[in-house]
């Protein structure tokens, strides 16, 4: 086993309270579960009192606190009987560590135990007979080259895992299956806005692959962004009909009228260009019919279709619409009928009379006003909590949810800036998809 690609394990040498020791090439690791609040506040105590000795020039560590790798490496150096300096005690008692967890070395400190070490060992007593003496130690060299060949088969020989079938799980759902297997995990971006954010699209390799500890498992994760509607005013039916096709949209339906652009160029789309759609999203047409002989325009059908969508074919044939609701049990917004009929040559500028269905009384309460607009800023410096974990930060008002920040959290980072506001604002900052903070402005 290699720990963070970079520590091959020799031997384990202890386990106790989700913290494991091991030996590894060039000194020890101590190596921590962190799966629970109580687990994450030990190790940044104990990550607090290895960066109290660093400053006194007492130890020589490198400490990971990346999700799921979490642990101290200590360089190999020669343990000597000397008492800890009165410094480094000042320094480690606020935090719950003393004597008994430091290991010396002639020069500082050679590492800084998680729990008690044992006390030192008395020197023993003569002893009558020379195999009475020496059983004790040939007994401890016969067990130290036991444990060394467990290390090296384990180190040349690792343990082999069976790749899962990840794709479709959540992001924390593949994490959980494989923190277990010593595999090591990478991350790409894909798109699939018809699929969950975070969703698992492909991993590589295939499900039923075996790894050795330490192999790469590569997963591609669903970020599910939108893609605008390009604009396709100017085209010929035939080149827009095949842009949708290209982009995964579907044609839902055409509409034609008079106009001095050419015949069959498309005029407008409804939702217009720009707007944000999902693959398999339908988009109308609106296309010319070429120039009409006289000064009127035939008027389209326009029953069946929504308020908006018969709205907007009237406002782009230039005609004017009056609208009556009609309580009715049909989908609400749904074009009943339309007066004169269609197909009616109709001068610009003419109006047209269109019954709508609506739920309930026709006389609807009116809309209530716009929340205020204003400005709110922020400013926020991270705080140790938010090292290696996943930080989102987020502004609430009248109109939902606004993510601000959203990325790997450092300790110390400012995030700061000034928004546009309607109503009341809160800001909410989340840690894991945890809410760790909220706060008004």
């Amino acid at each position: 086993m290699i720990l963070d690609d970079r520590y091959p394990v020799l031997e384990t040498l202890e386990e106790r309270d989700g913290i494991t020791l091991y030996r590894v090439e060039g000194g020890v690791v101590f190596f921590f579960q962190v799966h629970t609040p109580e687990g994450r506040e030990r190790f940044y105590r104990y990550r607090t009192a290895l960066r109290r000795l660093e400053e006194l020039g007492l130890l020589e560590v490198v400490v990971s606190a990346k999700p799921g790798r979490y642990y101290a490496f200590f360089p190999e150096k020669p343990l000597a009987p000397k008492p800890p300096p009165r410094a480094a005690l000042e320094a480690l008692a606020p935090l719950g560590f003393g004597r008994e967890h430091l290991a010396m070395a002639e020069e500082g400190v050679a590492y800084l135990s998680p729990w008690p070490l044992g006390k030192p060992a008395r020197s023993p007593r003569p002893r009558p007979g020379f195999l009475v003496g020496v059983a004790p130690g040939l007994l401890l060299a016969a067990l130290g080259l036991w444990l060394l060949s467990q290390g090296l088969y384990r180190y040349f020989n690792p343990p082999e895992y069976t790749v899962p079938n990840l794709v479709g799980k959540s992001a924390r759902e593949a994490f959980l299956l494989l923190k277990d297997t010593g595999l090591v995990l990478e991350v790409a971006e894909g798109n699939d806005p018809s699929r969950p954010k975070e969703e698992v699209l492909a991993q590589d390799p295939p499900p039923g692959t075996r790894l050795r500890a330490g192999r790469t498992v590569r997963l591609t994760l669903n970020q599910a962004r939108l893609n605008p509607l390009p604009n396709l005013a100017g085209l010929r039916r035939e080149e827009a009909e095949a842009r949708l096709k290209e982009l995964g949209y579907r044609l839902e339906g055409l509409a034609q009228v008079e106009s001095q652009e050419p015949l069959g160029r498309v005029l407008a789309t409804f939702p217009p260009a720009g707007t944000p759609l999902a693959p398999g999203g339908g988009v109308r047409l609106l296309l010319s019919r070429g120039a009409g002989p006289g000064p009127t325009l035939p008027l389209p059908k326009l029953t069946g279709l929504s308020r908006q969508e018969a709205l907007f074919l009237l406002n782009a044939a230039g005609l004017q619409a009056e609208v009556v609701e009609v309580p009715s049990g049909a989908p609400p917004d749904l074009v009943l009928a339309q007066d004169p009929a269609p197909g009616t040559p109709m001068p610009p500028g003419s109006g047209v009379r269109l019954r709508v269905a609506v739920r309930g009384e026709v006389a609807l309460p009116s809309a209530p006003p716009e929340p205020e607009t204003r400005a709110v800023s922020f400013s926020l410096d991270l705080p140790a909590e938010a090292q290696g974990r996943r930080v989102r930060l987020v502004l609430l008002d009248a109109r939902g949810e606004h993510v601000l920040y959203e990325g790997e959290g450092q300790e110390g980072l400012r995030l700061e800036g000034s928004y546009q506001a309607q109503g009341e604002a809160r800001f909410r900052l989340y840690l894991d998809g945890d809410l760790f903070q909220e706060w008004s402005p």
